[in-house]
This record gives C-alpha cells, structure tokens and sequence, in this order.
C-alpha cells in the first residue's frame, strides 16, 4: 500500500482526523497540504501561520520537514500533532 493512515490531533481545536498520507509525502509537503485543507474545512477559523510543524503526539519529537512519511516509519494509527 503506499499510503498510511495516521491520526492527526489539532490542539488548538481539540479535534482529531484520519489522513490518508502517501508514503512518499516528504513533511514539508504534509504540512502545508494538512494546513490547507483545515483552513478550507473551518472558513478560515483556523489559519496555522508558516511555522506550523507536525510532531509526534507520543513523545512530541518534531518532524524533520525534509523527511518522507516512509522515511519516519509512520504505520497505520501512528498519531500526529499539527502544532
């Protein structure tokens, strides 16, 4: 399969989703496409500026924006932060 399914929290919401992320997706990219679709999904209530990162929500350990998806070894219900 080349895609996963993660679990992405947004604290500042409280809400939490299932993504489809594609293995080769590097972090940057996640972020940016993740911010996107949730500033769609609120009418803009939710506006992340430019520094928005994702993290582990297991040990907080922020996500190199260079890595890919496979290259964290992110499995299906591996959880995600957008901080």
């Amino acid at each position: 399969m080349n895609k996963v399914m993660v679990k992405l929290c947004i604290p500042v919401t409280g809400e939490s989703y299932d993504l489809l992320l594609p293995r080769t997706l590097s972090v940057s990219q996640a972020t940016k496409l993740i911010a996107s679709f949730f500033v769609g999904m609120t009418g803009g209530a939710y506006i992340p500026d430019e520094d928005a990162v994702l993290c582990s929500m297991e040990d907080g350990n922020i996500y190199n924006v260079n890595s890919s998806v496979e290259d964290l070894h992110l499995q299906n219900g591996s959880r995600l932060m957008l901080i």
